[in-house]
C-alpha cells in the first residue's frame, strides 16, 4: 500500500509563520528522500493557528526542492475560487514538476463566514453551485474544451505536456458518489471521532458506483489519518499529546497553535471530556512501527482504501521527521 503525508503547516506556540514554512520544507525534503508517494499541503483562511492560505504559492516552492514525490493541495477551497484561474495555477505548477502535480478540490469554504466572504468578493456563491465548478475544472484541465462549451476556442494555459492529476476530497457518501461519477480519485478526511459508519460507506459507494474517466479507468482512494508513530508505545502516546489537544480543543469550537506534550494534562479534565478524549485517540494510529502495522493493516481490510495519508501533528520537528520515517518503514514492510 501506497502512503503519503497531509501538511497543515501547523504553527506552534509563540513559534512564528516564518518557522513552520521553514519545518514544512524540511519536512518535504525529508519525506522526498524517504520514498513518500505524495505531500499535499491544506488551504485554511483567518486562522493563527495553521500557515496555508495559499497551497499553490507554497507548492511551487516545494517543487523546487523536491524530484520524486509527487505534490498537490488538499485542498483547494473551489467555491472561493474561479475554476478557469485554479486550473492555470495547476498547469503552470505540471510545468514546474512535470507528471507530478495533484489538484485535490474540497468544497468546505476553508475558514470562518468572514473570510469566504472576503474571498468570494463579499457575493457569496451558492454551495450548491460546486459540481458545476468542479465539472467546469475538469474541463478547464483537459486539452480542449468540448464543442458544446459556452467558451469554446478558449485555451487554459500552458498547454504543458502533463495535467495534474484531479481529485475529490470528502467526508460523506455524497462525496464519494460525486467522484465516482465523474470518474475522479477520492480523498476522505478520517480526522475526527465517529467517522468509520462515513469511512465505510464512502469507500464502499465510492466503488460500488464509479465510472471510467480518460486518465482513470479504475477507482482509486486514499484515507487521511492523524498517525503519531515512535521507536515504542509509550513514546508514540506522550508525542500524541499534541494532536490529541489539537483536536480537543478544535471539537469545542476552538483552534489552538500546536503546542508541546507537557503541556496536556488529562487529569484536569472531566469526565465527559475524558470520555470524548478517548473517541479523538481512537481516530488516530498511534505507536511503534509494529502498532502501526498491525492498525493499518486493520483499517485496510476494513475500509479497502488504496492508500494512507497521514496528518501528524508532532511539536518537534526531529521527533516528527522520525514519526514520518517509521511510519513509511512501517507501511513498505507489511
Amino acid at each position: 500500500m501506497r502512503v503519503s503525508i497531509l501538511d497543515q503547516t501547523p504553527l506552534k506556540v509563540k513559534g512564528t509563520p516564518e518557522l513552520a514554512f521553514n519545518e514544512t520544507a524540511q519536512l518535504a525534503k525529508f519525506a522526498d528522500q524517504l520514498g513518500y508517494t505524495r505531500y499535499w499541503v491544506a488551504e485554511h483562511h483567518s486562522t493563527d493557528a495553521m500557515g496555508g492560505s495559499s497551497p499553490e504559492v507554497l507548492l511551487g516552492y516545494i517543487a523546487a526542492m523536491t524530484s520524486n514525490m509527487r505534490i498537490g493541495s488538499g485542498g483547494v477551497m473551489l467555491q472561493n475560487y474561479s475554476p478557469y484561474k485554479v486550473a492555470e495555477n495547476f498547469k503552470v505548477l505540471s510545468a514546474l514538476a512535470p507528471n507530478r502535480v495533484d489538484l485535490g478540490v474540497g468544497r468546505s469554504p476553508g475558514g470562518l463566514p468572514n473570510s469566504t466572504k472576503a474571498l468570494q468578493d463579499l457575493k457569496l456563491r451558492d454551495p450548491d453551485t460546486f459540481t458545476d465548478q468542479l465539472r467546469q475544472l475538469q474541463e478547464y484541465l483537459g486539452r480542449v474544451l468540448p464543442a458544446s462549451h459556452p467558451l469554446r476556442g478558449l485555451m487554459t494555459t500552458p498547454r504543458t505536456q502533463f495535467t495534474p492529476d484531479l481529485w475529490l476530497l470528502g467526508t460523506s457518501t455524497s462525496s464519494a458518489q460525486l467522484a465516482a461519477s465523474m470518474g475522479l480519485r477520492y480523498a476522505f478526511a478520517y480526522f475526527s471521532p465517529g467517522q468509520e459508519e462515513q469511512l465505510y460507506s464512502a469507500f464502499r459507494e465510492y466503488r460500488r458506483s464509479f465510472v471510467p474517466h480518460e486518465g482513470l479507468h479504475d477507482p482509486y482512494g486514499l484515507a487521511a489519518i492523524r498517525v503519531i508513530a515512535a521507536d515504542t508505545d509509550e513514546e508514540a502516546e506522550e508525542l500524541a499529546k499534541t494532536s490529541i489537544q489539537f483536536t480537543f480543543y478544535l471539537r469545542k469550537g476552538r483552534v489552538l497553535r500546536m503546542d508541546s506534550p507537557e503541556a496536556w494534562n488529562e487529569a484536569e479534565l472531566s469526565l465527559l471530556d475524558k470520555e470524548l478524549v478517548d473517541s479523538i485517540k481512537q481516530a488516530h494510529i498511534i505507536g511503534s512501527k509494529q502498532t502501526i502495522q498491525r492498525k493499518v493493516t486493520e483499517l485496510q481490510e476494513q475500509y479497502l482504501f488504496d492508500e494512507l495519508m497521514a496528518l501528524s501533528f508532532i511539536y518537534d520537528l526531529d521527533k516528527r521527521k522520525e514519526s514520518f520515517r517509521i511510519l513509511h518503514e512501517a507501511v513498505r514492510d507489511l
